[in-house]
């Protein structure tokens, strides 16, 4: 029996010139965000499913956008087309090279409830954010489904960097396990 139809995106792309409109912490020792998320989101579909969950992930195709924005387009006709429980969206923070741990951004009150179950389960392995509410994100706010966008660590901190590339299995345990079965 499937407990959820959920969306799991890949934040942001990779534009027709090649550029990444992620962001990139390679001048701090970190990496890549689109990347990371791109890789770390294999293995986040197939814990969710173990959990019993249906998952159709979304990554923008890659060198086809001109803009960012076609980003926003190309997701939420997905999401709109099709009746989802959830969507989670992947993503890392990024500031300097000392910035450090995880959040969870929501909009609604169910994606409140999740945010608040996978953030305990992230700052297993990083430093407690918290929560956040925000109403100024398109992935949040523009979902028929509630929705969470997930900071899982900063991609400009070395240390982090490093933890999430060694764990990625372990963190998409992590994020499965707050979504429940």
């Amino acid at each position: 029996m499937i407990s959820m139809r959920i969306l799991l995106t890949v934040g942001h792309s990779m534009l027709k010139n090649g550029s990444i409109t992620s962001a990139d912490g390679t001048k701090f020792g970190g990496g890549n965000e689109y990347e990371y998320c791109k890789s770390l989101s294999t293995y986040l579909k197939k814990a969710l499913q173990a959990n019993g969950h249906e998952v159709d992930k979304v990554v923008c195709p890659e060198k086809t956008f001109t803009s960012s924005s076609q980003e926003k387009q190309y997701k939420l006709a997905i999401e709109h087309a099709t009746r989802y429980d959830l969507v989670i969206e992947l993503h890392l923070n990024a500031a300097s090279a000392t910035a450090q741990g995880c959040e969870v951004l929501y909009k609604s009150v169910t994606g409140k409830k999740y945010a608040s179950k996978v953030q305990k389960q992230l700052s297993k392995m990083f430093k407690d954010r918290g929560i956040v509410k925000r109403d100024n994100l398109y992935i949040l706010n523009q979902t028929k489904a509630p929705a969470i966008l997930i900071e899982v660590f900063f991609c400009t901190n070395r240390a982090e960097w490093k933890k999430g590339n060694a764990n990625k299995e372990k963190i998409a345990k992590l994020i499965a396990t707050g979504i429940g079965k």
